[in-house]
């Protein structure tokens, strides 16, 4: 059966970059902020400062307000109004206070607040209107249709929102006790194209129709209780507003969120603009976000993330890492210490450039699967113990080099400057037979393919020969390599590793009869699902348990792989693919890119193609863990099932990549904050982040390897799942 393809386009993919007082800005001091094209301007107590291009230059001049209206920008500095062009000033006008706000109306007149009164420009300059409160703070002008007929707003921080009427103008109270808007303290006000006025208060957002109809935007789905500080409508109806928890944005139709960590530094964000090819700004109390985007394609990220793989990710022979980083945020900043499961990510990166090589025949990605490779077959050679393996290496060049658990780390007989650790766990071996089985199908040539038949067999017998375990060199099994029929079937204490374990065996072998054509392999298969009922231990091998514990779901994922496709029997795949369907229908609430691919690519059944492209789209370029922030948004649905095993409740559905704390497949996607323990309580029910193994704390620090995109996404575009 032909599966259908999607080619899912182009997609805006945002980046960020922040300007800290290490960038020259006093964050402590900003005043305002405003785009002239795309060049961003700031305004701090000692100079203007021209942001373009990513460089900073500052300007001689004193500026307190900057007004981007109708794609002119505008300054206030103390009682008088300019206009900037190319960085020069052009005084328009002159009043007896300072600028507070402008505003430019539907029908083009051109209205000014300053701290004592409302302005109105005519052909012959500004008139003053009516005087209005010592506390006025925004302004909002929809026309000017008559002589008492203009509808004018403004907002003041204790007088509320005021609407101006009559012959003889005044001022009207809109107060919460007698009108729709939420507080008395209003912080921004803007009017739509439809001539709605939408109020920003320290108690959330809320839109006007002009006469007496209020739409409480907290009724919105998804739009949080709180101080909206700033908002900014663009010209073609898209909105961005300023919060105590984040920047919103209205977009299509569609509420979205940049929350803090990921996009900002710190969750309040003052004062918002944006570019006229929508760039954000956004001013927080520890620096300003500048967020970017631009149109790509899966493959256009693909090959950048195929670029810091090489660059960031690989350490020594060619393993593959996450990237613990020394600045905040900074990847050039980071180093590449070893894990404890060099071997497993190494094979899930291998595989990535296999697919890779064998969809382009580009000869990098060749190169890239072969170095792999040839680490991982190191692993096993390194330890002196035919077959046994190591879980990584590491020489006396780094700076971790002689740390860790003594016992389980050895000095390499040949060579006093390297060491090997040993305890290895079925979580390694997972990733060596998923990475030999697709390089010898796709990549391999006629001499590595013996070499890597040696070292499958190697490893199989030493598993077979030690009773279906991993022997370590003290002659002791290892604590999880454990196959043996009698303790997966017979001792409780195996029950939740019955599943994935039988179904590792199965797969190890069936791998190893496909690449050495040994038939005893074969035979040993067959005894373990006759004999011990192994593949009736996995027609349901994923134990249901709230979506508390992930590591063996990657496991399961990579080791049903191979079984699958390397099984000859129909029968037998029925068998398997009911496992694979149970735990594919558990996990589908994570629109994990590489659970639907698998999914897709061993069955002719629905997969989710959609929502895969749709997580590889949201994740960020730069793969960094950081800190989230997502417990005030109302579109979360909260699981509770976790705590009946004391543990915290969890979200329902997690949130999209770009919000959620980073992990690879084997760590928690339910996850709502983490890093945040400074502006949230984490140890509140409701805004709590469940810790499981692997942590999921996000702290900025480290960046996630990049086959979490790669491996989905070349695998995708091998089995014609997806078509760019």
């Amino acid at each position: 059966m032909k599966k259908p393809t999607l080619n899912f386009g182009e997609f805006k993919q945002y980046d960020k970059k922040f300007l800290t007082p290490d960038s020259g800005i006093d964050v402590e001091n900003i005043y305002s902020i405003a785009f002239d094209g795309e060049t961003l301007y700031i305004a701090q107590p000692e100079c203007l400062v021209e942001y373009k291009d990513g460089k900073l230059k500052k300007i001689s001049a004193k500026v307190s307000k900057l007004f981007s209206k109708k794609g002119v920008l505008y300054a206030a500095a103390d009682n008088y109004l300019a206009e900037i062009k190319n960085g020069k000033f052009k005084k328009i006008a002159d009043f007896s206070a300072p600028v507070i706000d402008i505003s430019v109306a539907l029908d083009g007149s051109f209205w000014l607040v300053t701290e004592t009164a409302l302005y109105l420009k005519g052909e012959n300059g500004f008139t003053e209107i009516v005087d209005v409160p010592d506390n006025t703070v925004c302004l909002a002008a929809l026309d000017n249709k008559s002589k008492y007929g203009e509808t004018v707003y403004i907002g003041c921080a204790e007088e509320g929102l005021l609407s101006m009427k009559g012959k003889r103008r005044h001022w009207a109270e809109m107060t919460p006790e007698m009108s729709g808007v939420l507080s008395k303290k209003i912080n921004c006000i803007a009017l739509d194209g439809l001539g709605h006025l939408w109020v920003g208060s320290d108690n959330g957002l809320n839109i006007y129709d002009g006469r007496n109809y209020w739409f409480n935007g907290n009724d919105f789905y998804s739009v949080p209780d709180g101080s909206f500080n700033d908002m900014f409508f663009a010209a073609d109806g898209k909105k961005y507003f300023a919060t105590n928890t984040g920047i919103i944005t209205l977009i299509e139709g569609k509420i979205s969120y940049f929350s803090y960590g990921v996009w900002l530094m710190h969750p309040t964000v003052t004062k918002i603009t944006v570019s006229d090819n929508g760039t954000i700004a956004a001013v927080t109390p520890r620096g300003i976000s500048i967020i970017t985007s631009k149109y790509m394609t899966l493959e256009e990220k693909a090959a950048h993330y195929d670029e810091m793989a090489v660059k960031y990710f690989t350490r020594n022979e060619g393993y593959q890492v996450s990237r613990e980083l020394r600045k905040y945020g900074d990847l050039d900043s980071g180093w590449l210490p070893n894990s404890d499961n060099d071997g497993l990510f190494t094979g899930l990166y291998c595989a990535s450039q296999c697919f890779r090589y064998s969809v382009t025949g580009d000869e990098a990605a060749k190169e890239n699967a072969r170095k792999a490779v040839q680490a991982m077959i190191k692993l096993t050679q390194v330890t002196g113990k035919p077959g046994f393996t190591a879980r990584a290496t590491r020489y006396s060049h780094e700076e971790n080099f002689k740390t860790g658990n003594r016992e389980e780390w050895h000095i390499c007989e040949d060579n006093p400057d390297c060491e090997w650790l040993g305890e290895t766990s079925s979580d390694e071996m997972t990733g060596h037979y998923f990475a030999y089985g697709i390089y010898f199908d796709l990549v391999a040539d006629e001499e590595e393919k013996k070499l890597i038949a040696d070292v499958v067999r190697t490893i199989t017998d030493h598993i077979i020969d030690n009773n279906f375990h991993l022997t370590d060199v003290d002659g002791v099994p290892t604590t999880w390599a454990n196959w043996e029929p009698d303790l997966l079937n017979n001792d409780d204490r195996w029950y939740f590793e019955r599943g994935t374990n039988s179904l590792e065996i199965l797969s190890f072998l069936k791998t190893t009869y496909h690449i050495t054509c040994d038939k005893k392999y074969n035979d040993v298969y067959d005894m373990l699902i006759k004999k011990h009922h192994y593949a009736m231990n996995c027609m349901q091998y994923k134990c249901e348990d709230g979506h508390v514990a992930h590591i063996d779901d990657q496991l399961d994922f990579t080791n049903i792989y191979p079984l699958l496709v390397y099984t000859e029997d129909n029968s037998h795949k029925e068998i398997f693919k009911m496992g694979l369907t149970h735990h594919w229908e558990y996990e589908r609430t994570e629109r994990s890119p590489f659970f639907n691919i698998v999914y897709g690519a061993l069955t002719d059944n629905s997969c989710d193609i959609e929502n895969a492209a749709k997580s590889l789209s949201e994740m960020t370029l730069d793969l960094i863990r950081w800190p989230v922030f997502n417990s005030h948004r109302k579109d979360l649905v909260w699981d509770t099932e976790q705590e009946e095993m004391g543990i915290p409740a969890q979200l329902k559905y997690p949130v999209e990549y770009s919000a959620r704390v980073l992990v690879h497949y084997d760590g928690n996607q339910f996850v709502c904050d983490s890093g945040a323990e400074e502006f949230i309580d984490i140890n509140t029910k409701h805004v709590n982040r469940t810790l499981t193994l692997p942590s999921t704390s996000a702290k900025g620090m480290r960046a996630m390897m990049p086959y979490i995109y790669l491996l989905p996404y070349w695998m995708g575009r091998y089995y014609g799942l997806l078509g760019d």
